[in-house]
């Protein structure tokens, strides 16, 4: 579990803990299911927030792992999820991307895509409160759901918005 500088707010819910792993950041109810599905998933019994839910690897003697850190200042942090792996099987197959909080603005979670090798070919992209719902998805095993992008990419080739308290999402870039 990572503590939180801030308390998270999804789906009306408070949390200043979070289990992060190599495909989601899970408030509670956590699972270690690698087989992405469509949501609301009962693997994960809790609110969850799927910024590239699949079968995504962290490979020994590499620099990939899963950094979190906190940005900005009183009353306007974020609290920032920085994901660096590869695909089980396919150690050259990266991604990297990222899930963002904001103090400020509660409800309210951000994914940034860096390189997506498979371009969301074989992952669930979305959030959810429960394994019963409610959740909204942007996508499912879809093909181009995501920009490829590079190793070099230093800025997002997409960001996807989940408001949770308004039941919507929008996407930039």
């Amino acid at each position: 579990y990572y503590m939180l500088d801030f308390h998270v707010l999804i789906q009306r819910d408070l949390y200043d803990t979070l289990p992060a792993s190599v495909k989601c950041v899970c408030l509670s109810g956590c699972s270690s299911d690698y087989t992405n599905g469509p949501l609301p998933s009962g693997s994960f019994s809790g609110p969850t927030a799927f910024g590239y839910w699949d079968d995504l690897y962290i490979y020994a003697g590499t620099s990939q792992s899963v950094y979190y850190g906190t940005t900005g200042t009183y009353p306007n942090r974020n609290m920032v999820f920085e994901f660096y792996m590869a695909h089980f099987g396919g150690p050259t197959l990266y991604y990297h991307f990222q899930i963002v909080f904001y103090e400020s603005s509660p409800n309210i979670v951000a994914y940034s895509y860096f390189q997506s090798s498979d371009g969301g070919s074989s992952a669930t992209i979305g959030v959810q409160s429960s394994g019963s719902g409610p959740s909204m998805t942007y996508s499912v095993d879809t093909s181009g759901a995501v920009p490829v992008g590079s190793p070099s990419q230093n800025s997002p080739t997409m960001t996807l918005t989940f408001n949770t308290n308004a039941g919507t999402y929008s996407s930039s870039g």
